[in-house]
């Protein structure tokens, strides 16, 4: 790579046909990319091919070393190495239920709470009294002044037999002190 960035430099400093040279360096680059996947790819397969192979250098401290299975092989991947290493797609059956659980609640609270708040809003609405209409209100009314007559009629005709009364037992009494008993004959 280095030597492409000097090839690159001398061609700007020479300064003769800038875009055929800017051609040839970019083929250049494509070219040493090519060899530099291809040889990628082979030691992927050679690394396949004979088994599990150390770290050429010592994992540095606080990194995470793996044991997974990749290709039905058992390998010890150190993460941050440039070990190629592609993760298994094994979850938890428990992972599964615990995150479609979770997930269930969450619809649940969405769509649940909002419908809650309607239904309790509708049962505050209907603890309301109901409006009366205009014809009842005014049936009322004249149903209140006439029991307010019978009742003034009632109160004057018990008025009436309290006098009817305390006039009897006047009278009464006044017939008994004057009839002679019979001690004074």
């Amino acid at each position: 790579m280095q030597s492409l960035q000097a090839n690159t430099f001398v061609i700007a400093a020479q300064g003769t046909n800038p875009a055929r040279e800017l051609r040839e360096a970019a083929q250049e680059i494509r070219d040493e990319i090519q060899r530099e996947i291809q040889q990628a790819q082979a030691e992927r397969a050679s690394s396949r091919a004979q088994g599990p192979t150390p770290p050429a250098h010592p994992a540095p401290a606080g990194t995470n070393v793996f044991v997974s299975p990749v290709d039905g092989q058992p390998r010890v991947l150190v993460e941050g190495s440039g070990y190629p290493w592609a993760p298994s797609n094994d979850i938890p059956p428990q992972a599964v239920e615990m995150t479609m659980g979770f997930l269930f609640t969450l619809v649940a609270i969405v769509i649940g709470l909002p419908i809650a708040r309607a239904f309790a809003r509708r049962m505050d609405r209907k603890a309301v009294a109901p409006q009366v209409p205009a014809e009842v209100t005014a049936q009322l009314g004249q149903l209140a002044q006439a029991v307010d007559a019978i009742a003034l009629e009632v109160e004057r005709i018990s008025e009436g037999q309290r006098f009817t009364t305390r006039l009897l037992s006047e009278q009464r009494d006044a017939a008994r002190h004057a009839l002679p008993t019979g001690s004074d004959r």
